[in-house]
């Protein structure tokens, strides 16, 4: 498909390669986005691998086994579709004796996060990138809740330390791992963590992926890829971890007493925005196992479009349309988290029945979101193309209702604001103070306000398909999308139903002033 390109020229790890990977992502339109393997990085024996699960959502289908060249709403629809399957029959792992992962073992004095060309993404003072340390920032970080021994993976950064054995790692107060340290802390005991890096993509997008507590990630990975992730027990820590992955790290986040926790960042955010530094528990290796020809994997993160945001939104879309369909909206056709917001916005398509439905769709999806997640939820018609945000601005700007007393944007109260949401705080320096800061959640009923509603303005749907099948003979370039607009796809079912209607002539009236 063409999603991997090489360059084999040398680069630094600490200032080039962060530079080419933020222009594969803003430098093209997301279709045409690529993953690229640096195969030679200055000073360092492995190569490093940026945008293999998330340079677009064609890389994450082509890792499912989906055809990406299909149009962008049926890949999507696929996607979902095997992530709600996955969600819904999770496969237990099976543990075997050895994999790759185990070809190269370091432990003790031998443990050495420096040898490994981890790149520095955002040169910002007192993270130490002038020294050359960056961030691990594609981590599937697996450890164990203490009371039931249900493994939790999740992706959380960590900042490499000038002591080659210690890393820092961020996890926010509500994160599940964090749930594993406050458990065993009150136990006096460490956390014991196992970090894998690279493998199956599937494993990255479940660890991306905000999966209810108390499920097994790899289970859902397993599900995901139609066989049973393959695990082998840890050296150090009593983990299992997926046997194919390139590195895997094991240690133990001290408990607060024993180890103070230690400033971790700055760092850029996934916000867009630069993060300060916070106190965060001490990662202390024990051992770093890999492959013999290990390709260490790294995602680019902070200002959307990112690799880390491109996974993070298809994830979270399935998390989010199963959660509705368990409630019983069978009228919800689909939803969009638009990359750049962030898990901020939900875009809902639905078959309208009622004038409340908005409103509780809405509160659903809030109910599943928050407190960490969610700002403004749009919800539309089915008519509506909801991945071409054009169109979702006109169903806003012309379906939206800001007329007095029928108005069509209501706030929820009582939320909570997304986590390092600046415009929550009431200074750049009060952010860093409290992570819950409160805020109102936002709904924008752009269905339409009222039926029937005007017939849009544009040709037929049979006129548009008998111009498509001439194109050629036009002489004219290819088109770059070839799908009938989605509001005359359903234009028959809307008159048919009388939701929509060609409006009749009215007599021009001016209203008379005193």
């Amino acid at each position: 498909h063409g999603l991997l390109r090489r360059v084999r020229r040398e680069v630094d790890k600490n200032w080039e390669l962060s530079a080419i990977m933020r222009w594969v992502y803003i430098g093209y339109e997301e279709s045409k986005r690529y993953s690229v393997l640096f195969e030679c990085v200055k000073g360092y024996e492995f190569p490093v691998v940026v945008g293999a699960t998330g340079a677009s959502y064609k890389t994450y289908a082509v890792a499912l086994g989906i055809d990406p060249e299909q149009p962008r709403a049926k890949v999507m629809g696929e996607i979902r579709r095997k992530f709600i399957h996955a969600l819904k029959n999770p496969l237990p792992t099976v543990r075997v004796d050895s994999g790759p992962c185990k070809e190269r073992i370091d432990r003790g004095s031998a443990v050495n996060m420096h040898k490994f060309p981890i790149p520095v993404w955002t040169p910002v003072k007192d993270c130490g990138w002038e020294e050359g340390r960056g961030f691990l920032t594609s981590t599937y970080c697996m450890s164990r809740d203490p009371e039931t021994g249900i493994r939790n993976v999740g992706t959380y950064r960590m900042m490499i330390r000038p002591e080659p054995g210690v890393t820092g790692i961020a996890a926010t107060f509500g994160a599940h791992i964090m749930q594993h340290v406050r458990k065993n802390e009150e136990r006096g005991r460490a956390t014991e963590i196992a970090t894998v890096i690279g493998g199956d993509p599937v494993i990255g997008m479940v660890s991306t992926t905000q999966i209810p507590y108390g499920v097994d990630e790899l289970a859902v990975a397993g599900a995901l890829r139609g066989a049973p992730i393959e695990v082998v027990h840890c050296e150090t820590v009593d983990i299992d971890v997926p046997a194919d992955a390139e590195m895997v790290i094991e240690g133990r986040l001290p408990p607060e007493k024993e180890r103070p926790y230690e400033p971790e960042a700055p760092f850029g955010e996934y916000t867009g925005y630069q993060g300060s530094a916070k106190l965060s528990p001490v990662n202390e290796i024990s051992c770093i196992s890999y492959r013999k020809d290990c390709i260490y994997q790294a995602f680019i993160s902070q200002m959307p479009p990112s690799e880390s945001s491109k996974v993070r939104h298809i994830g979270f879309e399935s998390l989010v349309l199963k959660h509705l369909q368990d409630l019983g909206f069978e009228e919800v056709v689909d939803i969009n988290m638009p990359e750049g917001a962030q898990v901020g916005v939900v875009i809902v398509s639905i078959r309208k029945q009622d004038a409340g439905q908005p409103a509780r769709i809405a509160q659903a999806i809030f109910s599943l979101l928050q407190p960490r997640w969610g700002k403004f939820i749009i919800v539309t018609d089915d008519d509506v193309d909801i991945y071409d945000l054009d169109n979702v601005f006109w169903a806003i700007t012309f379906r939206t209702s800001l007329s007095p007393g029928r108005r069509n944007i209501h706030f929820l109260e009582g939320m909570i604001a997304q986590i390092l949401d600046y415009s929550a705080a009431n200074a750049i320096e009060d952010l860093k103070s409290r992570w819950d800061w409160p805020s109102d959640g936002v709904l924008i009923d752009a269905t339409r306000p009222y039926a029937p509603y005007p017939v849009v303005s544009l040709p037929p749907a049979s006129y548009l398909t008998r111009a498509l099948e001439s194109w050629k003979e036009y002489g004219l370039p290819e088109l770059d999308r070839k799908e009938i607009p989605q509001c005359l796809v359903v234009e028959e079912d809307y008159l048919r139903k009388g939701l929509a209607a060609l409006p009749r002539f009215m007599p021009l009236t001016v209203a008379k002033t005193k």
